[in-house]
Parts: C-alpha cells; sequence; structure tokens
C-alpha cells in the first residue's frame, strides 16, 4: 500500500465544498492516511461534519466560498484564501473534490507549486451539459485545473473520454478510479425483507432512492413514477430520503417535498446518516438521475446489500446498473418509462432476487472501499515521486 515513497509524515490536504463529502465518500481513505502516518488536513466551508473528520484525526480549515454564485469575480476571494493556506501548510499533496474546489484548488496549488496534485471529477454534471450557459466556462476553468503536472481522477470512462478528447485533460495524467467506493461487508450483512413473492397484502414491495434533492437525480419522476402506480392499485411503498441541497441552484424545495409526502404517494423522510435500516426494509434501489454522476453512491449500496436497482441510462449509473443483469435502465427524464421497470420488478420476484444477486457480485469484485482507497494512495505517491524531482 506505501510502495516506496511512503507518505509517512507527509502533508496531505483534502478539498471539498463540504464537509459532509469528505465524510461520506472520503473518510475510508482519510483512515487509511492517517493509519500510513501522514498529516491530513481537510478543508471545506463549515458543515456539521467537521467535528467528525477531526475525530478521524485529520486537522480541519474552515474555507468558505458561495456555492450558488456563479460570477467570476465572487471566486477571487476563495482563490485567495487557498493560496495563502497553501503557503501556510506548505502541502506535500492537495487533492480537490467537487467542481469549484477541482478549478479553484487547482489553479491555487499551480500557483503556489504545490508538488503534488490530484484532482477528482466525480461526475460533470448539469455544468457540462452543452445547453448550460455554464459549459463553456466550465470547460475553461478545467482546463486550467487540470493541467501541468496534476493527476486527475475519473470515476467512470464517459467522462474521461470526454475531457481527454475535448483537449481539457491528458490521457498520460488521467488514472480511471471508479466511484469512490463503498464497506461491501458491512453492506452485504443487510438483512432482507421477507419475500413472499408478488406483493400481498401483508407486504408490499419497496423501493428506496436516496440522494441530495436535486431536480436532476430525479425526483419527480420518482413521484410521477410512484403516483402511476398507486393509480395502477400496485401495492407498493416508495421511500425518499435526503434533504434538499440548499447551496445548490438546482435544489428541490422543502414545501414541493413537504406537500409530496402529504400526498402519501412517496414516504419523504429526510436525510438518514445510515441507511442500512432502510435497506433492510427495501426491496429495489433506485436512483433516476440524468446528469453526468461519478458512480452514485447509493447504487453502489444497493447492489452491495443485494438489492435490485433502477436507474436512468446516464454516464455514471450504466456502470453499475447493467441493463438486466443487475438491474434496469430507463431513458432519462421519463417518468413513464420509470413506473413501467418498476411494475415489472413489482411483479417479477424471481428478477429481483436475480437483478439483486448479480447487482451483489459485481459490487464485491469491483467496487470495494478497500480497493478503491489503495489505488488513490498509488495516485498520491506517483504525484509526489514526480513532484520531488
Amino acid at each position: 500500500m506505501t510502495g516506496d515513497h511512503s507518505l509517512r509524515d507527509r502533508r496531505i490536504v483534502l478539498v471539498s465544498n463540504t464537509s459532509w463529502y469528505l465524510w461520506n465518500f472520503r473518510g475510508d481513505t482519510i483512515r487509511a492516511l492517517i493509519r500510513l502516518g501522514a498529516e491530513v488536513t481537510t478543508v471545506a466551508p463549515e458543515d456539521a461534519y467537521r467535528e467528525r473528520l477531526e475525530g478521524l484525526g485529520a486537522a480541519h480549515v474552515v474555507w468558505r466560498f458561495d456555492r450558488r454564485s456563479v460570477a467570476p469575480w465572487t471566486s477571487l476571494g476563495p482563490l485567495r484564501r487557498l493560496r495563502g493556506l497553501y503557503r501556510r501548510l506548505s502541502p506535500d499533496v492537495v487533492h480537490h473534490f467537487t467542481i469549484k474546489p477541482v478549478i479553484l484548488g487547482g489553479i491555487a496549488a499551480r500557483l503556489e507549486r504545490v508538488p503534488g496534485i490530484v484532482q477528482s471529477v466525480p461526475g460533470l454534471g448539469l455544468a457540462f451539459a452543452e445547453s448550460n450557459v455554464l459549459h463553456v466556462p466550465a470547460l475553461l476553468g478545467y482546463r486550467l485545473a487540470l493541467g501541468g503536472r496534476a493527476r486527475t481522477i475519473f470515476q467512470n470512462a464517459d467522462d474521461m473520454e470526454r475531457l481527454i478528447a475535448s483537449g481539457v485533460a491528458a490521457r498520460e495524467r488521467s488514472v480511471l478510479i471508479r466511484s469512490s467506493g463503498v464497506d461491501v461487508e458491512r453492506l452485504g450483512a443487510v438483512s432482507h425483507p421477507a419475500d413472499s413473492g408478488a406483493a400481498s397484502p401483508a407486504r408490499p414491495i419497496t423501493f428506496l432512492m436516496a440522494c441530495r434533492m436535486l431536480w436532476a437525480k430525479g425526483v419527480r419522476e420518482y413521484a410521477e413514477a410512484a403516483a402511476a402506480l398507486h393509480n395502477r392499485g400496485m401495492n407498493a411503498r416508495f421511500v425518499l430520503l435526503g434533504d434538499p441541497d440548499e447551496g445548490n441552484p438546482d435544489a428541490v424545495p422543502r414545501d414541493w417535498l413537504e406537500n409530496l409526502r402529504l400526498s402519501g404517494d412517496v414516504e419523504w423522510r429526510g436525510f438518514q446518516d445510515d441507511v442500512t435500516g432502510e435497506l433492510a426494509e427495501a426491496d429495489v434501489v433506485i436512483l433516476p438521475s440524468y446528469y453526468g454522476e461519478g458512480v452514485p453512491k447509493s447504487l453502489l449500496e444497493g447492489g452491495a446489500a443485494g438489492r435490485a436497482l433502477v436507474a436512468a441510462d446516464a454516464p455514471g449509473s450504466r456502470d453499475v446498473v447493467i441493463d438486466t443483469e443487475t438491474g434496469l435502465l430507463v431513458p432519462p427524464k421519463d417518468g413513464t418509462a420509470l413506473a413501467e421497470a418498476m411494475e415489472k420488478l413489482i411483479r417479477d420476484p424471481e428478477l429481483r432476487q436475480e437483478l439483486g444477486r448479480r447487482a451483489q457480485e459485481l459490487v464485491r469484485a469491483e467496487f470495494s472501499s478497500d480497493a478503491v482507497v489503495d489505488r488513490t494512495i498509488e495516485v498520491y505517491e506517483s504525484a509526489l515521486a514526480e513532484g520531488s524531482k
């Protein structure tokens, strides 16, 4: 794991747009780095997960910036603060996550000549849709941030090939690490609901969707499908986990979610720090997200727990949902097709079980957190080795 270039006593800085992201997606990496003797500092705006990161043994620095603003001049202050932070910490390796930290952090790290720069592109997101006014500025920002000696980690091949083809990323400095990984042993131990076959008055089939409450995650389509299936008399429950991401312009309004809960079609339960209890109730895990993701963690968690999966046919999701093998893929933004796929799984218990079995095999083989952590640390060592020349 440590290779020829040990990270002991090296200063590693991880930067994201929320402490929640670092805790939820990079906690295992932080633990591994600390076990190796590295000095880890996490950098993010203030939120409730700061103390958890510090509990892992990481130092934490609060970095302020406006996640909603897209005006270039609002980035000057955050960029200046990052440059000052890098001068003060003198990191050996910096690793940036999510679009603004990647762009601003990449520029700051190049200007301050940080030896090892690692950039993560977990998903291109809505800003990279060609119809979005931010498409060209986002490409220009990434071109600056991913240049030089920076190594870029992609979570799916679609995103990697797109940015290489556009000249934004260099193939020789691009690395594919599919997902941030999941704890396959812990999730594999999650119990299954008693399955007597097709839905019955005693036990409806339960669907689970867990994500940030963003329109692009397919929240509206999920609600439409749930209403349609209830209208058809399907005996099913539709659970929705997650809170609105108030710092995101695509956030679903809280009052819309409250009205959805009152409608009786969907059980919106808000954010759950640990989804294993809800997974134990679920027969199917669903994410109709229609914009490019890395590899969605909720689908990986569902697969690791042996649940059948349903997703929109979009980059990242289709890395884990292989149509008719580990789950069912539907066209993006199509609530009608989503309802048809869900009804198929309600009516066919053998298909649900077979898809769940194969999904679990795939996640165990290709998406374990241990493998992801080992591969990430190899990238750190490689970046550090080149930076020290």
